[in-house]
C-alpha cells in the first residue's frame, strides 16, 4: 500500500528541513506539523492540511494511485505584540518561509521521486487565531500528480 499524498509531502518537507545546516535559514529546525490539529510549539512553522485526490489505475492497471491531489500547506508565524510593526514582522516571516517552501517544490517537483510531479498554486495570506494566539498565515496550495484533465 502506498503512502497518502499528505504523507509524501510531510516526508519530503521533513527530509528538506533536516538537510538545512545554516542556522540563519528559516527552514533550519522549522516546526513541521502533520495536521492542523497538532499543537504548535514554535513561533513559526508549516502545517500540512487535509488533502483530496482522484483515484485511478496506474499504467498497466497493476495498482491504483492518487491523481490531481490537492494539499494545502499552512505556513504560520506568531504575532509577538499588539502593534503594526509586530504584525508586519510576522507577515514578512510567513511570506519568506512560504517562498522557501515553494522553492523546494519548484526545484524538485517529484519530491525526491515520491510523486510524478507537483506544483505550487496561487498562495493566499491572512490572519488567524490558533489556540487563542494571533498568527500571520500563508496558505500554499499544492497540486500533486496532476493529469491535466482539470480546468
Amino acid at each position: 500500500m502506498s503512502d497518502a499524498i499528505e504523507d509524501r509531502v510531510i516526508a519530503f518537507l521533513q527530509e528538506s528541513i533536516d538537510a538545512i545546516e545554516n542556522e540563519a535559514d528559516l527552514l533550519f529546525k522549522c516546526e513541521l506539523l502533520d495536521s492542523p490539529y497538532a499543537p504548535i510549539t514554535k513561533d513559526y512553522g508549516i502545517s500540512v492540511d487535509e488533502g483530496d485526490s482522484d483515484f485511478a489505475p496506474t499504467p498497466g492497471g497493476e495498482d491504483v494511485e492518487e491523481f490531481d491531489g490537492n494539499v494545502t500547506l499552512v505556513i504560520y508565524s506568531v504575532i509577538n505584540g499588539p502593534d503594526y510593526t509586530d504584525r508586519k514582522a510576522a507577515r514578512t516571516r510567513a511570506i519568506d518561509l512560504a517562498k522557501k517552501v515553494a522553492k523546494l517544490f519548484l526545484l524538485d517537483p517529484t519530491m525526491n521521486e515520491r510523486v510524478n510531479d507537483s506544483r505550487v498554486l496561487r498562495c493566499l495570506r491572512g490572519w488567524a487565531s490558533i489556540q487563542s494566539v494571533p498568527y500571520s498565515i500563508m496558505n500554499v496550495p499544492l497540486i500533486v500528480n496532476e493529469t491535466g484533465g482539470n480546468e
